[in-house]
Formats: structure tokens, sequence, C-alpha cells
């Protein structure tokens, strides 16, 4: 049991980099955000921290996490491994990239690529939505000022409604309901969103990459198969509130799933087909066994060290350009770039 602090101490320790894991898991609590899928609600724990007439920053503890240090690992393993690519590499997104730096949450495919040694700046964010990404745009600086690799990991949130999963599916109907009828489930307004969030991938992140004409690519994966849980907060939930619940209809909920995931990396699939010079479409599905889920939505950390060894295989497989290469050549000596 930790020391019970004061809120100007934790503070304190969190701009120090002076908290310790332990500590972190302490003086903070976290729960589903169920408003938002791929979110969580992030708490200081009154009952370690004395937060009196701070009461609102206690429930709200977002910035605060934020700013916490993930627990170090592998350096002399990523400095080794980032003298010999010659890739720059900004990731930006979801949950998918980054999770509460709280012992008890697992890491994100990120943190293993990190400790792998790729150099990657990681702009990602728990809970964040396709539009507020792209509208904020945080990577293009890095992308104008030498970055030539974009991992990308968004639309979850938006493809499940945004909390509102049920408005996308019909009701429980007896007569459907084998998992060879999950397709009479998903409503028009399932297939109309994703069009919409189909179309600003390709208009606000697509296609400014392409104009940019730098030999610069996005790698953008699709999830994977996720699976609703009884009374989940995201999935399980909603399909429940629709007739559809995951305690008596568990094959037809996940086929249900499977179905909207597909849609997505189908999409995916066609635009990196369309721009196969910017676009690269990396298929995740199959990839996390049904053991492997921490939650409805998210992988153990055994899940996110197999998805980072499949981003590893798609960064190297990507060539450098001439121009890049030689960038790499005055930081890397070492390097041999494809």
């Amino acid at each position: 049991m930790v020391k019970r602090i004061k809120l100007s101490q934790l503070i304190e320790k969190i701009q120090n980099d002076k908290l310790t894991q332990q500590e972190a898991k302490e003086y903070f609590l976290i729960e589903q955000n169920a408003q938002q899928p791929f979110d969580f609600n992030t708490y200081i724990n009154p009952e370690h921290v004395d937060v009196k007439n701070f009461e609102s920053l206690a429930r709200d503890a977002d910035l605060l996490v934020r700013n916490i240090s993930p627990a170090p690992s592998g350096r002399k393993k990523a400095i080794a491994r980032k003298k010999k690519t010659g890739h720059k590499i900004v990731a930006e997104g979801d949950s998918w990239f980054r999770l509460p730096p709280i012992p008890s949450v697992p890491n994100t495919c990120i943190d293993f690529l990190q400790t792998m040694g790729y150099p990657i700046k990681n702009l990602a964010h728990w809970g964040d939505t396709l539009g507020e990404i792209l509208l904020a745009g945080e990577f293009w600086p890095y992308i104008d000022g030498g970055d030539d690799l974009l991992l990308f990991s968004a639309g979850g949130n938006d493809v499940l409604g945004g909390g509102q999963l049920a408005t996308f599916l019909n009701l429980f109907d007896v007569d459907h309901a084998k998992p060879t009828d999950a397709s009479y489930y998903l409503k028009k307004a399932f297939f109309d969103n994703l069009n919409i969030i189909i179309s600003n991938i390709e208009s606000a992140l697509i296609l400014p990459m392409a104009n940019r004409r730098a030999n610069k690519k996005i790698i953008m994966h699709g999830y994977d198969y996720v699976i609703p849980r009884p009374s989940g907060a995201w999935l399980g939930g909603p399909m429940a509130y629709q007739g559809i619940d995951p305690t008596f209809n568990a094959g037809l909920c996940r086929a249900i799933i499977r179905l909207m995931i597909d849609a997505y990396n189908s999409k995916l699939k066609a635009l990196a087909s369309k721009y196969s010079n910017t676009f690269v479409h990396l298929d995740l599905r199959g990839t996390v066994r049904a053991t492997e889920w921490w939650d409805e939505l998210h992988g153990k950390d055994a899940a996110a060290i197999k998805i980072a060894r499949k981003f590893a295989t798609q960064i190297d497989s990507l060539k450098v350009s001439a121009k890049e290469a030689t960038i790499s050549k005055l930081y890397f000596p070492e390097s041999k770039v494809a």
C-alpha cells in the first residue's frame, strides 16, 4: 500500500518523472467509457490522494494520466535497432496505439514496436475519433518535416457508431437466430456511415499525403475480430439492448461483428488498391486468439506483440526513397537502406 499524498505531490511526481508503476496503480482508477468505444475514463483515487477542493479534477484525470511516462523497457535494444532502419516514423490514432499508462492496462503494438527499436513518435490517444484526428492534423508537421511513414489507427469508434451501436442493428428475430443470419441485423445506416468514414479517409488523409509527392506512405489497419461480452459496455450491452444478447446468442453476436469488421477492411483494401503508391492496408483479421482479448476491444500483451510483429514486417518491406535514404545515411551511417 502506497502512502497517501496530496494532489500537488502527485503532480510533482508526474512532472519530475518520479511516479513509480506501483504508485500509478494505486493513485489512479480507470473504467471503460460506455459512451464512446475505444475510450476510457480516468480518475484520481481519493483513498490515496487528498483531492479536497479539487474534486472535479479527480473525476477527470485524463490530462494527468497522459503525461505519465510509460514503464522503461528495452532501451538498449531500441537504440541498436534505430541504427538499422532508414524510416522515420510517426504514429497517430486511437487506443489500439496508446492506452492509459497504468500497470493494470496492457501495452499496445506501438509500445512493443518502440521496444523493438523502431523510431516512432506516438501521437495517438485513447478515445480519439477519426474526425478528431483528421481535424487536428497533428501528424502533418512530422510528415512535412521529414518523416516518411505514418502508422494510422482510427475509424473503429466511428464504425461502431460512436457509442450508438444499437442504432445500426435490427431487433432480434427468432427466425434469424443463427450466425449465418448475421447480415439480417445490419441496417442500411451502418453502410451509409461506413461510406462516410471511407470518404473522409480518402479525402482528408490519403489524398493530402499523395499530393505531397515525396514517396511517403501510410500503413493503416482495420482491427481484428473483437468479441462482444455479456453486459459489455461497447459491444455486448448495445447488442443486448436490441435483444441480441451475447449470453444466449454468442455465435450470432460474433458473426455480426465479424461482418462489420470485414466490411471496414474490404473498404480499406480497396483504397490500398486505388492508392498503392501511398496507402498500405495491414490486414490484422485472425491475429488475436479468443483468449488473448483483454476487454471487448483491446488485446492483451500477447496480442499486441503479434500485431507489432505484423507492423514490423510491413515496415521493413517498404523501400525508402532516394531522398530519404540520403537523410537516413546522415543520421544512421551504419544502416543499409533498401
